[in-house]
């Protein structure tokens, strides 16, 4: 039997830990040291695939392993957003601001759904959807190994840094317009994933209220 501190110390594990610290770094370089930012976002993203390629070869696959990855790319996602609201300024627009926040919140809940669903029937998050539409079926195939959900992991990850990116004039004048058509992909990639987000937390709350309506017993609900 794996002891506890040998679960923490996976090598897969490590690598969440790791981009954990990437994710603070990069909240220190706000607002001023942006190219820094970018940098630190875009290793901590990339280093996701490397978490879940250790777990296979290693045979290292673990619960805690996978909320932890959860969390590390909510909290990079999270912090890419909020890196927007800050930079942009009074330059941001009302959709721009709103989705700074609808975004970030529907992410958090997506993944309390997820994870509680997880417990409840044992099976992987990314598995949890035989009843789903056909939609969100397709971008879970393979592990999002499939064109839609490429476009949709991509558009979840990059569309904060993307606008970032174009905003600040990171990349230079020369590339801003293939930059440009690069955010409509990635909006589309996003919605998709809003998408997705919408019936596991649909389903969640259809689950929970099914639960409320036969209370368990000695249950009562709380009076003013």
């Amino acid at each position: 039997m794996r002891s506890k501190l040998a679960i923490l110390l996976f090598v897969p594990n490590l690598i969440g830990y790791a981009r954990m610290i990437m994710a603070v770094c990069a909240a220190t370089c706000l607002p001023t040291h942006l190219w820094a930012f970018l940098q630190l976002m875009v290793l901590s993203m990339l280093t996701d695939m490397l978490d879940g390629i250790a777990a296979r070869k290693l045979n290292q696959c673990s619960r805690f392993g996978e909320m932890l990855d959860i969390v590390a790319d909510n909290a990079c996602r999270t912090l890419a957003w909020l890196a927007l609201f800050v930079v942009s300024g009074e330059k941001m627009s009302h959709l721009d601001a709103a989705l700074c926040v609808i975004i970030p919140t529907m992410e958090w809940v997506t993944m309390m759904a997820t994870q509680i669903a997880a417990f409840d029937n044992g099976k992987h998050w990314k598995n949890n959807n035989g009843n789903a539409p056909w939609l969100v079926k397709e971008i879970f195939r393979g592990g999002f190994w499939n064109p839609i959900g490429a476009l949709t992991i991509a558009g979840i990850f990059g569309l904060p840094l993307a606008k970032l990116a174009r905003l600040t004039g990171s990349i230079g004048p020369t590339f801003a317009p293939v930059l440009d058509w690069l955010i409509v992909l990635l909006y589309i990639g996003r919605a998709i994933g809003a998408r997705a987000e919408i019936w596991v937390i649909a389903s969640f709350l259809d689950k929970v209220l099914d639960g409320d309506r036969t209370p368990p017993q000695g249950f009562t609900h709380k009076t003013q």
